[in-house]
């Protein structure tokens, strides 16, 4: 089986070496690098033909428009490499593996054609008021060169707030090619097929209504690719849809172990039951220094 891991990283450049040497030794790893950060640590600890670091990096900025920017270009690399995968996923830095690459194989081979990308409709009315809000207010970004990041984070918020008072709201649907298209939310982390992330790549780069509508959105990393998705009549039927009221997010990440609130839990050896009795796949978060003791009560497992 031919496996891509897509991962984002900004920070922890060893934990990154550990989440790479846990997984399959043939698969391929495209590794974005946050613009901010130094890719040397990252780039010394790694290497080898099956190590990718995309060279056109981005300047993230969390729950905007530059974090879809970076996924596409990582989806971008694994489609254009000279191997088809016959599964792709989307991973942070920070994640580790609770499954060995031989469960996981076994397990991906039970699943044929199904796409591990969970979402819900936004535009339902089961969905609570708060998320309907938080999805509803546009949110202008902003990134001119002169001010900075922080300028334009001040910039960002000012536009936002003169919206909001104006009771300005984005609508949780929208026209693409005549269709009416319905908001929905999901997880950044995921698994699937080459032929749902081509699809995905294409339909980003192709239909401009896309663009326009998630470049003042909150969250489009949990939001764009799902939208694409769950409104093709081809590979909706393929993905995993959440019905009635809203979950929340550790429910929509299919593969992973999360605990977001009030803060994304650093798991350590204290949550070594928890985890493997979890039935997920990944845990997060993960960190140098706090989860050492984790990471080895794991690898002994393995």
């Amino acid at each position: 089986m031919n496996i891509a891991y897509l991962i984002s990283a900004h920070t922890d450049a060893p934990q990154l070496k550990r989440l790479v040497e846990a997984l399959h030794p043939d698969a391929h790893f495209f590794i974005h690098i946050d613009k901010k950060s130094d890719i040397t640590p990252f780039t010394s600890l790694l290497q080898g033909d099956n190590i990718h670091f995309l060279t056109n990096r981005v300047n993230v900025r969390w729950g905007t428009i530059v974090e879809v920017e970076y996924q596409m270009a990582l989806i971008k690399e694994a489609i254009d490499y000279p191997v088809t995968f016959d599964r792709i996923f989307f991973l942070s830095g920070l994640d580790y593996p609770l499954w060995s690459p031989e469960r996981i194989t076994t397990w991906l081979k039970a699943q044929r054609q199904k796409e591990i990308l969970s979402g819900i409709r936004m535009d339902t009315d089961a969905i609570n008021p708060q998320q309907h809000d938080l999805y509803s207010l546009s949110r202008p970004f902003f990134h001119l060169g002169l001010i900075g990041n922080k300028g334009n984070e001040r910039l960002s918020i000012l536009g936002r707030k003169m919206k909001q008072r104006l009771g300005i709201r984005k609508p949780l649907s929208f026209q693409v090619d005549g269709e009416t298209w319905h908001l929905y939310k999901g997880s950044a982390w995921w698994c699937i097929t080459e032929g749902l992330a081509t699809y995905i790549y294409n339909m980003y780069k192709t239909k401009p209504a896309i663009r326009r509508y998630f470049k003042d959105s909150f969250g489009p990393a949990e939001t764009l690719i799902q939208t694409i998705a769950f409104n093709s009549p081809e590979w909706a039927p393929k993905c995993r849809l959440h019905e009635g009221e809203y979950p929340g997010l550790a429910s929509l990440t299919p593969l992973h172990y999360i605990i977001y609130e009030p803060v994304i839990k650093v798991m350590d050896d204290s949550d070594y039951v928890t985890l493997v009795t979890s039935g997920r796949m990944f845990t997060r978060k993960v960190v140098s220094g706090k989860s050492d003791r984790l990471v080895q009560i794991l690898k002994k497992r393995k």
